[in-house]
């Protein structure tokens, strides 16, 4: 399982209610906790989180960010050194948003109910929430000290990580679930450190074999987090100035069985940062850098672009694992009806995007006239600003020439004064006169010809959308 929570992962400490004795940050530090003799003028420094005696009802808390978010498999809570100053009983929680401007209305979902713990102990628990968690909430009753939370389990990359636009992306970052599955030697550190999504921090942060005293080179192999086709491998040895490998060479496999080999002993420097581009972008599911002969690397990226059919997978996975509010916020993205949206979001989990396809469909088929036009207002007029995705929809206007624009205006308010709601066409592929000249034709409709238009125009924008927000591409 994968280490989602500590601070070498891009782990970070986003809000509590008190660290009196000793810092919320000790606990996703990396390391095992440590203790000495050492007083502060707040009392025993202790490595791990301290609040204060508690002499009011209530218990203390601390929000943590995920560097890898993801499904949360197990939990460990270690109390090291803390013996008369640990809490009773701790509880986590968790909340599925990318980012933190909704924390404050987050809906905070239950990972471990309130359970009991000891002093000086290390304790592990198996999470059974099947939800997709950017952050976690440590809950302790009702005060007192943790050494470190440990959270682990599988990385759920997000839409961003998945379909980044034109430029290539890391295919064996951890944040999309790269593995490193084998490896010539573990001596000081473990090869799953060159995934890490942060900066290497230092030779700890990086994998480094012992000095090789006989024949031969040292190795590690990786299964890309998204198969793909790859253009460059990114060598990085920072903080590895008198035990950087001389040569390196770069082979890549379909299977992991047999290996091809796509870079041959290209010599690397000292703490430097190398993007070796391959001869011909190659596809590959696994790679295998080969050292010549030992030493130690900080980070290996293997940038490239990932197969579409991968990529939509994984995203439809990533869908049917949101926790409901973020479920509600991805879904009001493609349809504002609430009918629809709670259809959408309970319909979960889905198969395939075909299945995500047709349960939209479905669920556009139970809707009455009320839940039409609350997704039709959820639409800016044709020609006005509206989100990014609106206005990337209406293109077409952009550039237009005056006249037609004005014109535009007053065809949506003779339409709505009509009809009684907005103007809804399917903007993607038209110019402001085509989008024109369909409003100026439908305004000779009956309201009831005209509802079923706008209902189908819906329909189709609709299906584009959850397309391109699963990384499909605009499709009508």
């Amino acid at each position: 399982m994968v280490d989602l929570i500590s601070s070498p992962v891009g782990g970070r400490i986003v809000d509590y209610n008190d660290e009196f004795f000793a810092p919320a940050s000790n606990l996703i530090s990396p390391g095992d906790p440590i203790s000495n003799s050492k007083y502060t003028d707040r009392g025993k420094w202790m490595d791990g989180w301290e609040t204060r005696r508690r002499r009011e009802p209530g218990h203390d808390w601390c929000v943590i960010a995920l560097g890898v978010p993801g499904r949360i498999e197990r939990v460990t809570v270690d109390t090291s050194f803390f013996t008369g100053n640990y809490p009773e009983s701790f509880s986590l929680e968790g909340c599925g948003d990318d980012d933190d401007t909704h924390l404050a209305d987050a809906d905070w979902e239950e990972i471990l109910p309130q359970t009991l713990l000891s002093g000086d102990s290390l304790a592990s628990f198996v999470a059974g929430n099947p939800h997709r968690f950017t952050h976690v909430r440590l809950n302790i009753f009702p005060d007192g000290g943790v050494a470190r939370l440990r959270v682990e389990g599988a990385p759920i990359p997000s839409q961003a990580q998945l379909c980044p636009g034109e430029e290539p992306i890391d295919l064996l970052s951890m944040l999309v679930g790269g593995e490193a599955m084998d490896a010539s030697d573990l001596h000081y550190s473990p090869p799953s450190n060159l995934l890490r999504p942060t900066e290497p921090a230092g030779m700890w942060d990086g994998w480094e074999t012992k000095r090789r005293r006989g024949p031969g080179n040292d190795w590690v192999e990786f299964r890309l987090g998204l198969p793909g086709t790859i253009e460059g491998v990114v060598i990085d040895t920072r903080h590895f100035k008198g035990n950087a490998p001389g040569w390196v060479s770069i082979l890549v496999s379909e299977d992991g069985t047999w290996w091809a080999p796509v870079l041959d002993r290209v010599p690397v420097d000292a703490d430097d940062v190398a993007l070796l581009d391959l001869a011909a972008p190659t596809h590959a599911g696994y790679l295998r850098v080969d050292i010549h002969p030992d030493g130690g690397l900080a980070r290996v990226r293997a940038l490239g672009r990932p197969d579409r059919r991968a990529v939509v997978e994984r995203r439809v996975g990533c869908l049917n694992s949101l926790t409901g509010s973020a479920s509600g916020r991805f879904f009001q993205t493609a349809c504002v009806s609430s009918s629809w949206v709670e259809s959408m979001s309970a319909g979960r989990p889905f198969e395939d995007l075909e299945g995500v396809l047709a349960a939209a469909a479905t669920a556009f088929d139970l809707m009455v006239e009320t839940d039409w036009l609350e997704a039709f207002a959820g639409h800016p007029r044709i020609g006005e600003e509206g989100d990014d995705t609106a206005n990337r929809e209406q293109a077409g206007v952009v550039g237009a020439e005056a006249e037609t624009l004005a014109a535009l205006t007053e065809a949506n308010r003779r339409y709505e004064e009509r009809f009684g709601f907005t103007y809804i066409v399917y903007a993607s592929d038209k110019t402001a006169e085509e989008m024109l000249a369909l409003a100026e034709s439908r305004l000779a409709s009956t309201r009831e010809q005209e509802l079923a238009v706008a209902a189908d125009e819906q329909r189709a924008i609709t299906a584009t959308r959850l397309r391109t927000m699963l990384c499909e591409g605009e499709q009508r």
